[in-house]
């Protein structure tokens, strides 16, 4: 009998099997801060332009082979997970043990990590281990998307709460966005000291974001031909782009110099990634010199074409992945879902991180672990608590 271990942890696990699987002119530069909140219908759009030359489709759209690395490994772990007594009943039941052929809970008997990893093969280029000062990075990042979920920031716009001033003890918050259709939440922050603009997502914190995804389904991804991407994803992203964009822009025009960071954890890390393209494809002064995408725990977005196109961009893009965390494995690849970006995988602790190094998924990093997942480890990343805030 396999046995599993219960998750006591502050999140609704009901709230992200819907959320995930289910479906899942510009304002004057001032020092007062801005507050956007969206109605439920949109006014016009205030977007500039898309730029045509940052829109062409990928030259190459990969093959058949990159959405099976999954099941490659789903096939692996579950053989020797059967050989060596477990039940492997949840796989063919759908039920509130597995969403997707992934486990929530992690069977107490599963393939530790070391076994299940499939990286003998891996050249060095394809897999290596994160130096000291590349997880202090991630860390950093990650430390900046917590800051999402407080709610002194969203929307109190208040940056005095203890990991805001651990991770950016200059912080201005200098806008915050919501929409009251889709329950999208984040903020702009400015750091002087830091010479960055942040553009940061809050993930799943309401049943509202889980109404946001009900209905599962990829939709044509407008800038891009042959693109397409989760539609609930995409719905939300669109509810706020018009609050934040004209704010950043105009933050750019008196920091030309700073930086643009993207961040977010979880369904967060989703929008993250399309805020970051639609930076790229509609504003001059950003490319892959001074804007960047930082994710934690984010959920697979769209279809192999987007992935691609991401990849082309050349986009500095880097996501977290927490040792068997369930999210950044849903969408799954049979749903015709790829990750691009380079994924840094916490294999154990806080600074046992390996870096699989291409741009686009592989089996290896934490495909390598399918389907024995867990939402558990999708709370905390480098000992920072996602989803609470102090």
């Amino acid at each position: 009998m396999v046995s599993f271990i219960s998750i006591s942890q502050g999140i609704s696990l009901g709230l992200l099997v819907f959320s995930f699987i289910l479906g899942s002119s510009a304002t004057p530069v001032s020092s007062k801060t801005h507050v956007a909140k969206r109605a439920t219908t949109k006014t016009t759009s205030v977007l500039p332009s898309l730029i045509t030359s940052r829109c062409s489709p990928p030259t190459s759209t990969g093959s058949a082979s990159d959405l099976e690395s999954e099941s490659y490994n789903i096939k692996k772990n579950t053989e020797w997970y059967t050989a060596h007594g477990g039940n492997l009943t949840w796989i063919s039941k759908r039920d509130e043990t597995e969403v997707g052929g992934m486990t929530l809970d992690l069977p107490m008997d599963a393939p530790s990590i070391e076994a299940s990893e499939s990286t003998a093969n891996a050249s060095e280029d394809e897999v290596v281990t994160a130096s000291g000062a590349q997880v202090e990075v991630l860390t950093m990042y990650a430390g900046v998307a917590s800051t999402g979920y407080c709610k002194s920031v969203v929307p109190g716009n208040s940056w005095n709460c203890t990991q805001c001033l651990q991770w950016v003890p200059d912080g201005k918050v200098v806008s915050s966005f919501t929409s009251t259709l889709s329950d999208t939440h984040g903020f702009i922050l400015r750091s002087d000291e830091q010479k960055t603009l942040y553009v940061v997502f809050r993930g799943t914190s309401s049943f509202k974001s889980a109404i946001t995804d009900l209905v599962f389904v990829l939709t044509d991804y407008t800038p891009v031909e042959g693109a397409k991407v989760h539609a609930g994803f995409y719905s939300s992203y669109n509810q706020i782009v018009d609050d934040y964009f004209p704010i950043l822009q105009d933050q750019l025009t008196a920091y030309p110099s700073y930086q643009v960071i993207v961040t977010g954890h979880s369904l967060g890390g989703a929008q993250a990634l399309l805020a970051g393209m639609d930076l790229y494809q509609r504003e001059s002064r950003l490319s892959n010199k001074n804007l960047s995408i930082y994710t934690v725990g984010g959920p697979r977005v769209g279809n192999p074409t987007f992935a691609y196109y991401v990849e082309s961009t050349g986009i500095p893009f880097y996501r977290s992945v927490n040792k068997r965390d369930i999210v950044p494995h849903v969408p799954t690849q049979a749903m015709g879902f790829l990750h691009p970006g380079v994924e840094s995988w916490i294999k154990s602790g806080t600074s046992n991180v390996q870096i699989c190094t291409a741009e686009i998924e592989t089996k290896y990093c934490s495909n390598s672990i399918v389907p024995f997942t867990s939402i558990s480890d999708h709370l905390s990343y480098f000992g920072i608590d996602e989803g609470d805030c102090s």
